[in-house]
């Protein structure tokens, strides 16, 4: 359903290459926007972009790796280049390493804290400039309902560092209001992603899932998309700052 406010402008997506990022890609382009797909997984970023052209959409594709600053900046120069301006953006990459606090090695946090911190805080440095030289726009950070409050099923590491992403998307709204920039973020609760079929089987998935989310099953990628389509509509003009949890009731049982 094309969206007059996302009609040929154009949407950043990190981390594209599959579950919540590949659906938020999908689901921007369903709105009428040109989306720019960004992953370190070559083919599954390929992938994305061929789902979305098949869609009728416009869209273009990167692999990028949005740890290291020289390939954030590609990726900003390669959209600009691509499509003129940058509207929106969903800044989605994060995964993490090592699981019990005392086996987790310094490798482990470096790795965790680069993709799940650093890479936010890569792509709004680069991003702002970009969307504040065409007018304004919004960007969604994806945090974790592990970065908001203890679960089990996330490591200390990846919680304290989702927590970084919430606290640093209220900074980021308040300095750049005034450049009629929105920055939020979303809190996802227990997703099916291929990371969480990595960790867990499908009968843990299920044992988390009626255990933490009130309606007792795993959350798709396409209700955090949804979510975070949401926070960058005309619909969601006053809303800045934020993190709305997508996580099937957790908080309210905690």
């Amino acid at each position: 359903m094309s969206d007059p406010h996302f009609k040929g402008r154009t949407a950043l997506v990190t981390g594209a290459g599959a579950g919540i990022g590949r659906a938020s890609a999908l689901a921007f382009a369903g709105r009428g926007a040109n989306v720019m797909i960004a992953d370190i997984d070559a083919a599954a970023t390929a992938e994305t972009a061929q789902l979305v052209r098949d869609m009728g959409a416009t869209c273009a594709a990167m692999a990028c790796d949005v740890t290291r600053e020289d390939a954030v900046t590609g990726l900003i120069g390669a959209t600009l280049e691509r499509f003129g301006s940058l509207s929106f953006a969903h800044n989605n990459v994060g995964s993490s390493r090592g699981q019990r606090l005392e086996e987790v090695s310094e490798a482990d946090y470096q790795y965790t804290i680069d993709v799940c911190f650093k890479s936010v805080f890569l792509c709004l440095k680069h991003e702002i400039p970009a969307l504040r030289a065409g007018g304004g726009g919004a960007i969604v950070n994806t945090a974790s309902m592990a970065g908001a409050s203890t679960t089990d099923a996330a490591n200390i590491v990846y919680a304290g560092a989702k927590a970084g992403v919430i606290h640093m998307t209220a900074y980021a709204a308040r300095m750049y209001a005034k450049d009629n920039i929105r920055v939020n973020c979303v809190a996802p609760g227990l997703v099916a992603t291929k990371i969480i079929s990595e960790i867990y089987t499908p009968a843990e998935q299920d044992s988390l899932a009626a255990a933490s989310q009130l309606f007792g099953r795993i959350i798709q990628p396409e209700e955090i998309a949804a979510t975070v389509v949401f926070l960058c509509s005309a619909e969601a003009a006053m809303i800045t700052g934020i993190m709305v949890p997508v996580d099937g009731g957790l908080n309210a049982i905690r």
